[in-house]
């Protein structure tokens, strides 16, 4: 067990509260607790000239427990929210082992002397030569008098350095609503300007109208392949098309649904699903090409030699991501490998990862593939895990073009304040992120509804978040019933999906009518998506413009000569 004592002091953000946190002072980590540096517990250090910044890292070798380590202690501040980070590379492997897993781990005091462990971290797959980021984060109980951050490799023989560590406090939001609105409207609108010109109609009357025919921040949902094709599930499909622009099938296009058997080819079900909802303009994400976690492999798989398996990984991608090719925009390639590895385990090859998505960029070279994982931003044990994997994997030139953040909640009330934070801390990777599988496990729609509310607005705030997927709508078809937006036979929206359709259907939509008279400049400030302009002359539509507005804004002459009674209609894709 690595172990490093912290001992956490008030502070406010980016204020470093860890002494020679780069362990360029090369004489801190000589001494004992008393030295208010580093120390050695149950281990020898020394300065390495190999570091990931500065001037040298420690390297922690002759470890007598698995918790042997540098350490430093530190006091922290009850009821304060803090986030620790250190850069680790192992120097070697135990034997059999592909990588090894560090557990980051508290120990709190209270004020009467007892002390309880909290986890707060994993990271699980730590190769020999890559410096690999470890960490997470935790809101202090009142009473926390010292505290103790360690960090455990279950194997005492593995030696490693450490360097670039930091103890930093979490910023409190005060006023979600206040603190994102702001955000909103810098990075999701901007400005359309109109002028009207050539007018051989009478002034009076003249009206322009703008609405967002549809979104530039993806809003879909999980839908089940049967019921959205289905005649029989009409209000199902009714429900889904009113609210949504995106969709993902929840389980048709994954391997046990495809290939249940081997050899058994089950593509005519999410195949007619995918072009019925691309039909309707319904653009459909691609979940997922493998499942790392032992459990949602197909069972025939487990016994085959690893040859045959990496020749049946060959055809799944050929079966999957080319037979879509050019239907599906995203893929998810390896679901859930922080918290599984059955193909790297199987294989014996730490970098399976990578071969995945080689193989998926060569069979759908405009698809954006993703890595998706759960518990990065609900709860702490995996954020840091998911920020170092996908590190690791551009780090080996992989073409991982986006991240995909689960986003499972249950009925317990929320910490915006910690999921901000793990959206930033997975944010340095410099992906752009989607928020893949929403849903909120709460019996109370109006607890509920308020919850989908805050978490939509700090989603819709971050500037990585490109957009937001829930894992289904309607209770009859969900796997967490109370999550639903919808109930009962006729699929009736409750306070959430209210709620829900409230923001992204009306707050978040621009939809506006303007008086104008020819020559007039009129500004609107619109969300990014799709528009249809009609100029009306008492109520009749005597021309029709269209247009994208993206980054650029768009500046839009609306020219009336030759307008009678017939609209015209032109078409302008503007960024």
């Amino acid at each position: 067990m690595l172990v490093l004592w912290v001992t956490l002091l008030p502070t406010v953000l980016s204020v470093e509260l860890l002494k020679d946190a780069d362990f360029d002072s090369t004489s801190t980590y000589g001494g004992d607790e008393t030295d208010g540096g580093w120390w050695c517990v149950q281990c020898d250090a020394v300065p390495s000239t190999d570091k990931h910044t500065g001037s040298h890292s420690v390297k922690v070798t002759n470890r007598k427990q698995n918790w042997g380590s540098v350490t430093q202690s530190f006091k922290p501040q009850g009821d304060h929210k803090y986030s620790f980070r250190a850069y680790v590379k192992i120097l070697n492997l135990a034997q059999g082992k592909v990588y090894h897993s560090m557990e980051t781990l508290l120990e709190i005091k209270g004020s009467n002397g007892n002390s309880k462990y909290e986890q707060i971290g994993t990271t699980p797959h730590l190769r020999p030569g890559s410096w690999h980021i470890v960490g997470g984060d935790y809101h202090m109980p009142n009473d926390a008098q010292e505290v103790r951050v360690y960090f455990q490799i279950s194997e005492p023989q593995v030696n490693y350095l450490l360097d670039t560590a930091s103890v930093e406090e979490i910023p409190h939001i005060t006023d979600l609503k206040s603190d994102t609105s702001g955000r909103i409207d810098t990075l999701r609108k901007n400005n359309i300007n109109i002028k009207v010109t050539n007018n051989n109609v009478n002034p009076s009357g003249l009206t322009v109208e703008v609405h967002q025919t549809s979104s530039e921040f993806g809003w879909g949902s999980a839908v089940d392949a049967n019921d959205i094709t289905d005649s029989q599930h009409k209000k199902y499909q009714d429900y889904f098309y009113d609210n949504f622009e995106w969709a993902v099938l929840e389980n048709a296009l994954k391997w046990y649904s495809m290939e249940p058997s081997q050899g058994q080819d089950n593509v005519a079900l999410p195949e007619k699903a995918v072009d019925t909802l691309r039909s309707k303009g319904i653009t459909v994400r691609g979940h997922n090409i493998f499942w790392a976690v032992a459990q949602w492999v197909p069972n025939w798989q487990k016994q085959l030699s690893a040859s045959a398996l990496k020749q049946a990984m060959v055809k799944r991608v050929t079966d999957s991501v080319g037979h879509f090719k050019g239907k599906l925009p995203h893929w998810d390639v390896n679901n859930e490998n922080v918290h599984g590895d059955f193909y790297a385990q199987q294989l014996h090859d730490p970098d399976i990862s990578i071969w995945m998505f080689n193989e998926a960029h060569k069979a759908a070279p405009n698809s954006l593939l993703f890595l998706n994982d759960y518990n990065v931003v609900s709860q702490n044990d995996a954020t840091v895990a998911f920020e170092d994997e996908a590190q690791y994997v551009l780090g080996k030139g992989a073409p991982l073009k986006r991240l995909g953040i689960q986003s499972h909640f249950n009925g317990q009330p929320i910490d915006y304040d910690l999921v901000k934070h793990r959206l930033d801390e997975v944010a340095r990777v410099g992906l752009k992120m989607w928020i893949t599988e929403l849903d909120i496990d709460d019996w109370n729609e109006n607890t509920k509804a308020d919850k989908y509310e805050s978490l939509l607005r700090l989603y819709f705030s971050h500037p990585s978040v490109e957009g937001v997927m829930f894992w289904g709508y309607w209770d009859g078809r969900h796997w967490r019933p109370n999550a639903a937006l919808a109930n009962g036979q006729n699929v009736t929206p409750n306070a959430a999906g209210r709620r829900v359709k409230q923001l992204i259907k009306g707050e978040w939509r621009t939809n506006e009518s303007h008086p104008v008279r020819e020559g007039q400049n009129l500004r609107v400030r619109g969300f990014k998506g799709g528009y249809t302009v009609q100029v009306k002359h008492n109520g009749n539509i005597i021309k029709t413009e269209q247009f994208t507005l993206g980054d650029n804004g768009v500046d839009l002459t609306i020219s009336l000569s030759g307008s009678g009674s017939n609209p015209q209609v032109n078409n302008i894709l503007v960024g």
